[in-house]
């Protein structure tokens, strides 16, 4: 039993590389610049990550006013960067782990509600808003990935009266929430 879930694990891995992989050359498009110049910012001066000007509406403002988002993703750029290059390839592989873990997530998921958590996994991943997500480099599918794992964590705290586990799904929580704004919605629906 045990080695078939393994075995199913590494399947919903392999659908999110076989599905994004042809991706990982694909030019920087929509709003990645954003994330892009935050990266670069963060890089120069790690702690004032919102600190700079740029022309996104054809006249110069701060960054802090065209951004809708918290910096955590780009802070995950800045460090792929700092190690990896700052290329479309070695960041589309990069965000290609926020992916998987989604992927992942899913399958935890599933498998305590249903009979078919790879069917699960691949509807989800298959999902035009989830596709297109996972092939940016925005934070969008990076926030799903860490609200999913919080939900997951929540549930095994309050099945099993695990203090660590309620500890790591609301640490998870505020991360989503440092990902995008949208993140902090797992609040009420955590307490719930």
């Amino acid at each position: 039993m045990k080695s078939s879930i393994w075995r199913a694990r590494f399947l919903a891995m392999g659908l999110v590389i076989l599905l994004l992989a042809p991706f990982a050359g694909k030019a920087f498009h929509i709003d990645d610049p954003l994330f892009l110049f935050t990266a670069e910012q963060i890089r120069q001066h790690p702690a004032d990550f919102y600190g700079f000007e740029v022309n996104w509406y054809g006249v110069t403002m701060p960054m802090s006013q065209i951004t809708k988002n918290p910096p955590l993703a780009a802070y995950f750029i800045a460090l792929v960067q700092s190690c990896c290059g700052a290329g479309e390839f070695a960041l589309h592989l990069a965000f290609m782990l926020p992916a998987m873990l989604f992927a992942a997530g899913i399958f935890e998921l599933a498998r305590r509600f249903c009979r078919r958590p790879l069917l699960a996994v691949a509807l989800a991943m298959l999902s035009p808003a989830v596709l297109v997500s996972a092939t940016s480099i925005m934070c969008d599918t990076f926030m799903a990935a860490l609200w999913i794992w919080a939900v997951i964590f929540w549930l095994r705290g309050i099945e099993q009266n695990h203090g660590s586990s309620l500890v790591a799904g609301a640490g998870l929580a505020g991360l989503a929430a440092l990902t995008k704004y949208f993140g902090i919605c797992l609040v009420p629906l955590l307490a719930v």
